[in-house]
């Protein structure tokens, strides 16, 4: 199926407009339902206007900011729903132009344009430090580097990096710092996670670290006793605690080898984390909720990704734009 007409992208933001004014009665959401029913091009509309929407309140991530406050900055006392409606309804013809690219990019985008370092979405990238040590940058991912007299620091903005530490000649300490405390690495590889995919916040409640080599001592911001993680091991820690540590999941770094393993994963989970992997959107039907996925999927092709997945289990995939991708029970 093509993109939706105009007019049906207006009527789909029409409904939107209507049940966020909080006027909307029982026989508007009936009513709603039915026109969604009516036509696959009405139910396609309508995904994207929600979608879109759901970028909107949650950062307006990739939309630029006077279009963002011209779309859904002001309340409807301040503006006509007619106004609000015509908004809505142009971002969402923006969004078939050229695959939408500013409108549909990916959390995370301004941190990594203002980053030393940065990843954008299927890009993974190594970097020699200048004290040699090693840092591996994941998807969509983001670090500044600070290095001076006496100490040397990694900033983990956002995404994912593994590190292989080197010895300092001036034997200054390293330091990865996250937004909810230091990683200080005991000679090791690691890999940290700062990634929650897919959710309402766009951010994660936990940072996760997985250790190879050597070990690393995790310190909360607000904590009061650091927690220390050895090979073989993982953990996950928040700002005031670390969790338990667990045996290492080597699915913690297969993304190193460029695959996605996944074992028993919730299929929302992992359409999740692949869409990390491609520009646009990538989403997973709710009616697909209870499915579950094993297997090895390449990264750096994430349409193979979703034929193998079409294999593995009973879904198939619905293409508005390359950009725009739904997967949906087959």
């Amino acid at each position: 199926m093509g993109a939706p007409d105009a007019k049906v992208i207006e009527q789909a933001a029409v409904w939107m407009t209507t049940f966020q004014s909080g006027e909307a009665t029982a026989a508007d959401e009936v009513a709603c339902a039915r026109w969604r029913a009516a036509d696959p091009e009405h139910e396609t509309a309508w995904e994207m206007i929600s979608a879109i929407n759901l970028r909107i309140r949650d950062g307006m991530a990739g939309v630029p900011p006077a279009v963002a406050r011209h779309a859904l900055g002001m309340s409807a006392t301040q503006r006509s729903r007619r106004d609000m409606v015509k908004s809505l309804a142009g971002i969402g013809a923006l969004a078939m132009l050229g695959g939408g690219t500013w409108l549909l990019s990916e959390p995370g985008r301004y941190d990594r344009l203002a980053a030393d370092q940065s990843t954008g979405p299927g890009e993974r990238r190594t970097i020699e430090l200048p004290d040699g040590s090693v840092v591996t940058l994941n998807t969509a991912s983001a670090i500044d580097v600070a290095f001076d007299r006496d100490t040397r620091t990694i900033r983990l903005l956002t995404g994912e990096i593994a590190v292989h530490t080197a010895k300092d000649a001036r034997h200054r300490p390293l330091r990865v710092a996250t937004r909810f405390g230091d990683i200080v690495p005991l000679g090791t590889r690691f890999v940290v996670r700062d990634v929650s995919a897919g959710t309402a916040s766009g951010r994660a409640d936990t940072i996760s670290v997985a250790v190879t080599e050597g070990a690393v001592r995790i310190a909360p911001v607000a904590g009061s006793t650091p927690a220390q993680v050895s090979a073989g091991q993982q953990a996950s820690f928040n700002a005031t605690a670390v969790g338990t540590a667990e045996t290492l999941d080597l699915a913690s770094r297969s993304w190193l080898d460029g695959m996605l393993l996944a074992r028993r994963m919730p299929l929302p989970d992992f359409i999740a984390e692949l869409a990390r992997y491609r520009r646009g959107v990538l989403r997973c039907d709710p009616s697909l909720a209870t499915l579950s996925v094993s297997g090895a999927f390449p990264l750096d092709d994430t349409d193979a990704a979703l034929m193998l997945l079409a294999k593995a289990v009973p879904v198939r995939t619905r293409a508005i734009t390359p950009y725009w991708v739904t997967v949906l029970p087959r």
